[in-house]
């Protein structure tokens, strides 16, 4: 038969050695000589394991950094799957120079060492900042809901109270079989000298025992979500949030993303327990400054930013960005536009014009609402032919003007022009990609931590794989590594 033959598994072969294993384009060699750059640079940023001389060796935290970013860079997250590859691996077995963590070293490290794995997330941000492979003028923000490491089913404070009431008449039925003994405290300590003593049944005693133990717990539970004035929360991981998904409301964190229009590069990840991103924007922004030192020229978003207290306060900064973020519509702003019911604002006489010809007098100049300052008009509506499309009121249609309203108007403008309609469809092209590559890695099960903390962890994880595989992509190995080896990587 004319095929290619398998070589023999029994032929003796030369010996080579380690280095020969990968090739010299292979991206491990890069992650290997930034981890290493970063590790030997500042040594002090990684913890102190590994500085006594008594007691079992412990790896190194360049061995551990590098077997996260080799393994979330190939869609390997857990840590049972990543001890299996370091022993079948030839990349992994160069990379780590064959040794071979067990899962739960692997795990623990994750989880302990959050500062260390952030660290290396922002110090490369800033390498691909100083090497211009991002520039930050042009910045599009989104946000994405990550199922938490948690059930579906969340504890409600309805079920908690409902759930106390039932248990607290259960107790109520069995210590009252129980009141002449005179033995309702520390039932479970005297639960066998009780039984013996006064020839109660251990059965009887063991009910009330556990349901004074779901009692604690509920009230736990209870207690937490008064604590932080919540109506339902999940109790494997506290710090997730009911949100809503595409797939219903499940227990999730809010990943806030912003994402360089150069390269495609993340330049800021940060998770988030609201399930909304309105009040995100300007937190984003400060945040990418603090960080990066970065303030972008153009910012674009969603219209889930669309909070106009922040878009003007981002504007009126001393960089003076340009926002392109579309605005939502409001019911009512939706159900005029369908009737064709318009309001102009009359400047010289201080009223509003409907497009019935009908004035709107100044009824108060002061009123507040959703922390928001506005001048009411109110019109009289007797006869109007639209009414009852326009409202139910029997004092007539009420409309609110903004005390900013001139800035709001100018705004709305700006948004209507054929430039900011192209900044705002551009968006998706900036920053979808990224959420998609790296849901695409994390699978099935988005994350394996909980927590806010160690589940941004994660994040940092992804965020620093996604990049280092956009440079790769855009730059040849070798100067890759003569970049990594001459930049200065000691953090002042």
């Amino acid at each position: 038969m004319h095929y290619i033959s398998p070589a023999d598994r029994h032929q003796l072969s030369l010996s080579n050695h380690m280095d020969e294993w990968v090739s010299l384009d292979n991206p491990v060699r890069f992650i290997d000589l930034l981890v290493e750059k970063l590790v030997s640079s500042n040594p002090e940023q990684f913890g102190s394991k590994g500085q006594d001389q008594i007691g079992r060796k412990a790896y190194q935290p360049a061995t551990m950094q590098k077997l996260y970013l080799y393994g979330y860079l190939n869609g390997i997250c857990s840590s049972r799957k990543l001890e299996q590859e370091c022993s079948r691996n030839i990349e992994l077995m160069w990379l780590l120079g064959n040794l071979h963590p067990d899962h739960k070293t692997i795990s623990d490290y994750r989880k302990d060492n959050k500062e260390a794995i952030h660290f290396v997330c922002i110090s490369f941000r800033k390498f691909l900042k100083e090497k211009e492979y991002i520039d930050g003028k042009k910045v599009a923000y989104d946000g994405t809901k990550l199922k938490a490491n948690a059930s579906q089913e969340t504890i409600t404070r309805e079920w908690v109270e409902k759930r106390l009431i039932k248990l607290d008449e259960y107790l109520n039925k069995y210590l009252d079989q129980l009141q002449k003994n005179d033995i309702v405290d520390d039932l479970e300590e005297q639960l066998s000298q009780i039984a013996d003593n006064l020839g109660v049944e251990t059965a009887l005693l063991q009910k009330i025992a556990d349901l004074q133990q779901q009692v604690e717990q509920l009230q736990q539970h209870k207690a937490f979500m008064d604590a932080h004035d919540l109506n339902c929360y999940a109790p494997a991981d506290p710090d997730a949030r009911l949100m809503k998904t595409r797939n219903g409301f499940l227990p999730a964190y809010n990943m806030q993303s912003g994402v360089d229009d150069k390269n495609k590069m993340i330049i800021y990840a940060q998770l988030t327990e609201k399930g909304s991103d309105i009040d995100e924007l300007k937190p984003n922004v400060d945040q990418t400054k603090d960080q990066l030192e970065i303030t972008p020229q153009i910012i674009e978003a969603d219209k889930g930013y669309a909070n106009l207290d922040q878009i003007k306060a981002i504007e009126e900064k001393d960089e003076h960005p340009i926002c392109a973020v579309p605005l939502q519509k409001g019911k009512q702003e939706k159900k005029d536009a369908k009737a064709s019911i318009r309001f102009e604002y009359d400047e010289q006489n201080d009223c509003i014009i409907c497009s019935e010809g009908r004035k709107l007098a100044l009824k108060d100049k002061n009123k507040k609402k959703r922390n928001q300052k506005y001048f009411v008009y109110q019109g009289d509506c007797e006869g109007c032919a639209k009414r009852n499309q326009c409202t139910k009121s029997a004092k007539g249609r009420i409309v609110h003007r903004n005390h900013q309203q001139i800035w709001i108007d100018s705004y709305k403008n700006r948004i209507k022009t054929q430039e900011f309609k192209m900044l705002i469809k551009e968006r998706k092209t900036i920053v979808e990609h990224p959420f998609g590559t790296i849901k695409s890695w994390m699978g099935k099960f988005p994350l394996r931590l909980r927590g806010k903390e160690k589940v941004q962890a994660e994040i940092d994880i992804f965020t620093t794989a996604y990049n280092i595989k956009r440079l790769i992509s855009l730059e040849n190995m070798e100067n890759l590594l003569n970049m990594a080896s001459n930049f200065p990587w000691k953090v002042a």
